[in-house]
């Protein structure tokens, strides 16, 4: 075949059909695309590239053919989405929209076994401020007069104090009952900017930031401190309000062991270590969040530890102290003064909350003054959140007076937590069913039952619970039902209801929204503590609550 051109060299030991296709192939396509504008180029781009080599022609060849049927399927596979769409008439399509319901919002047969939860939430009927109170439930449905209450965090009781009523009485008669704008704009009045100055002085900072609500104040504060890139290493067990906010941070978050200060040392020393590496244009921020009684557990915080690895490591410390300030240290003043230590040293932002241990509602963040600057400006909750009412800001004011003063409250709250604890750990009956988790020094005894009790009663571990959460959430699932804790948690209200049926004392169930948590959690018990208590009537409490626990969980 002279008309034929020799594509495939014959050094190369191939078979003769090959050649023979190839060489027709290649005659045939060459005429083509001489016929096509611009032809001519492909053609010598062909023959540069042939080299010598028929099998990078042939890979070259199988790559085009591929890329015209790909482009090509996809005009069907637009046109096949559409093929299987049914022939309806206007009118079906129309009976179609008004058959159709959406998903309910909430599965209503988990509702209903839930019900309880609503039903046995205790309302005070009057002034809730006295030990003694009358409660209502289940909607007016039952009614228990003249109850011991353990389950208040007003922990020092300050806010009844005569000077204090008529300092609210005449900032509500001056100011009215409502700040009516955010802190940025008009709601701050004189009243604010002097407790603000207060707070800071009793505490030892630069400057304090009033917040008119304070679960939300550290989902507003971390996050305007905080951009993507940035590191945040957590304990692993703080509250439900700390989550939200690492989780709006936008940073990376990392959780070392509760409490395990050789943990956290090992994440920080890796975390610097990887940077190092990473070689970054720019230095994240860096920060280590704690608290000081942690909300779920009641266990103290080990500043020094904490202070010397932020130091060493060049990280700052963020506190939550919404359980320990004034309650914790010789005066109030907190974990630091617990510790022996200088506030302004040794933690860089806490957060504080005005509706516990100070009587009164909002929060505060301390800090120094550049710190507290950018919340003005960068705060969320700050720049458009109502201010706290008034008169709130002066009974803080007054109540942080009594306590420089006189810290009797003080003193005699942490006497009562050290002893209630003392009552508890040391009963023998109690040990094979519940264990303490709470420190000496918490206001709040938290109880809850032995791993070894509720994986006989119930049948899940601490580990199955976490497990299941994880996979509710992602599965996002609308509403979280886990069958053995929510029997686990049936079980501790049914403690709850005991005793204040059958002896007149109300505590409390630890409340968890099990949807919303994102580290590993269990129920527990409450017994909350404050000064005014009579420590006769605290300690017949104390064995009425340790009876029904045992003869609960002996059945």
């Amino acid at each position: 075949m002279p008309h034929i051109p020799e594509v495939l060299p014959k050094s190369i030991p191939i078979p003769g059909f090959i050649v023979t296709t190839f060489s027709y192939l290649w005659f045939y396509l060459k005429a083509l695309l001489l016929q096509i504008p611009g032809g001519t180029y492909l053609i010598q781009y062909i023959q540069k590239s042939h080299q010598d080599d028929p099998y990078r022609t042939a890979v070259e060849i199988v790559l085009i053919l591929y890329g015209i049927i790909y482009y090509l399927s996809k005009p069907q596979q637009k046109k096949g989405l559409q093929w299987n769409k049914p022939n309806l008439t206007p009118q079906e399509v129309d009976g179609l929209i008004d058959e159709w319901q959406p998903e309910p919002l909430a599965d209503p047969t988990v509702l209903d076994e839930q019900r309880w939860r609503l039903d046995t939430i205790p309302v005070v009927d009057g002034s809730g401020v006295n030990n003694r109170i009358d409660v209502v439930r289940a909607g007016g449905k039952e009614k228990f007069e003249n109850v011991l209450n353990l389950s208040s965090n007003n922990f020092l009781q300050l806010t009844h104090e005569k000077v204090v009523l008529d300092a609210a009485k005449q900032t509500i008669g001056n100011y009215g009952v409502g700040a009516c704008g955010p802190a940025g704009f008009y709601g701050n009045q004189d009243v604010h900017y002097n407790l603000e100055y207060r707070l800071a002085d009793f505490f030892g900072t630069e400057c304090a930031v009033l917040y008119g609500q304070d679960f939300c104040t550290s989902a507003s504060v971390i996050p305007a401190f905080t951009k993507r890139g940035d590191l945040i290493v957590a304990d692993e067990k703080v509250s439900l309000s700390l989550q939200n906010a690492l989780q709006l941070s936008r940073s990376t978050v990392y959780y070392y062991e509760h409490n395990n200060m050789e943990s956290l040392e090992n994440l920080l020393a890796e975390l610097i270590e990887s940077e190092k590496k990473e070689n970054l244009p720019a230095i994240s921020r860096k920060f280590i969040v704690t608290e000081g009684l942690f909300h779920n557990t009641g266990d103290l915080a080990p500043l020094p530890q904490l202070t010397a690895l932020k130091r060493k490591y060049k990280f700052r410390l963020f506190v939550d102290e919404t359980f320990s300030l004034g309650v914790l240290g010789k005066t109030g003043r907190g974990l630091t003064e617990h510790f022996d230590m200088v506030r302004r040293d040794a933690v860089d932002i806490t957060v504080g909350s005005m509706a516990l241990a100070f009587g009164s509602s909002g929060a505060f963040v301390l800090g120094d003054a550049v710190m507290s600057h950018h919340q003005r400006i960068g705060s969320y909750a700050y720049c458009f959140s109502a201010s706290l009412p008034p008169y709130t800001a002066t009974a803080v004011y007054k109540v942080l007076e009594l306590m420089h003063d006189d810290n009797t409250a003080v003193a005699t709250v942490q006497r009562y937590a050290r002893l209630v604890h003392e009552e508890f750990a040391k009963d023998e009956k109690l040990i094979p069913y519940c264990e303490i988790t709470s420190s000496p020094f918490s206001p709040v005894l938290h109880l809850r039952l032995t791993p070894e009790l509720r994986l006989k009663k119930f049948g899940y571990t601490a580990e199955d619970l976490f497990c299941e959460m994880l996979h509710l959430q992602k599965r996002v699932a609308t509403t979280c039902y886990i069958e053995p804790y929510e029997n686990e948690e049936r079980f501790l209200q049914s403690v709850v209801d005991r005793l204040l049926k059958k002896h007149g004392i109300l505590i409390t169930r630890n409340t968890i929204v099990i949807k919303q948590e994102t580290l590993p959690v269990l129920p527990s018990l409450k017994i909350c503590l404050n000064a005014k208590l009579d420590e006769n009537e605290l300690l017949e409490a104390c064995k009425a609550v340790k009876n029904v626990l045992v003869q609960s969980c002996s059945e």
